[in-house]
């Protein structure tokens, strides 16, 4: 039987600790540790090894009282573990496995039939969490990093499907494939170098270094707002505008930075 609950709390718990996922995050987001802690405390029991029992812990503050027994006492620690149900740790990694191929489409041009492409960035940029994972076991005694591998190999045979999905998500909130911030920052910067700009850019007349003015940039247009992105040849703190490039929207600025036409 599942845990009651499991896929909105799991949503619950990572927006709340770790900010806003569903438009992808990059490599290796967040401390494994970390999200271990998060799934006991809000899911876990613990396994009493002295009584082969569990202690059946009922609320999140017992089990945080547990914990500060676990840090203080060294013989709890040799006498109790942890215990996580193993639905929530295979939905977690299912979590953030699916943030990682959204961060990989927003940011690279990507056509449905390289879509495999995307799960092979999400195990690469995952690899401490597959070395970690091979330290747990499963309630049936096999360690995770197999529930890894056979999640990777699902998804990659369903990579298109998926790739649909996470496409149609970005369309309803106004995005799509290659048209992230960390694409916007690489454009911005083969753009200056082939014109021969230098240093900080302007973006709605705030000077600011490539990375912020990518993402101040991005969020703007995101949001509907125009902006205007004014480059120097001089470095400076206030160096004269050469060019500049207006935009209302971020398939627009796009074009406008490549010389083409995005379809």
């Amino acid at each position: 039987m599942g845990t009651p609950g499991l896929i909105d709390r799991i949503d619950e718990i990572i927006d709340r600790d770790y900010g806003e996922h569903d438009l992808g995050r990059g490599e290796d987001p967040l401390s494994f540790r970390k999200l271990l802690r998060a799934l006991w405390i809000e899911f876990g029991d613990i396994w009493d090894s002295l009584s082969g029992k569990f202690l059946n812990t009922e609320s999140v503050y017992e089990r945080l009282e547990w914990e500060r027994r676990f840090i203080t006492n060294p013989y709890f620690q040799n006498r109790y573990m942890i215990y996580i149900p193993d639905d929530a740790i295979v939905l977690a990694i299912l979590h953030h496995i699916l943030d990682l191929c959204m961060h990989y489409i927003l940011n690279y041009p990507l056509g449905e039939s390289e879509a495999e492409l995307m799960i092979k960035y999400a195990r690469k940029a995952l690899h401490r969490y597959y070395s970690e994972l091979r330290g747990f076991e499963t309630s049936f005694g096999r360690p995770f990093s197999e529930v890894f591998e056979w999640l990777i190999g699902i998804l990659k045979e369903r990579s298109k499907q998926i790739y649909r999905l996470l496409r149609r998500e970005l369309l309803r909130r106004g995005l799509d494939v290659g048209l992230g911030p960390q694409r916007l920052r690489d454009m911005l910067s083969s753009f200056m170098r082939k014109k021969g700009f230098y240093g900080i850019i302007c973006v709605n007349n705030q000077w600011l270094p490539l990375a912020a003015a990518a993402n101040k940039a991005w969020k703007l247009l995101v949001k509907g707002e125009e902006v205007t992105i004014g480059f120097s040849r001089y470095r400076g703190p206030y160096p004269p505008v050469h060019e500049s490039i207006r935009a209302s929207n971020l398939r627009e600025l796009f074009r406008k930075l490549s010389g083409k036409q995005l379809e």
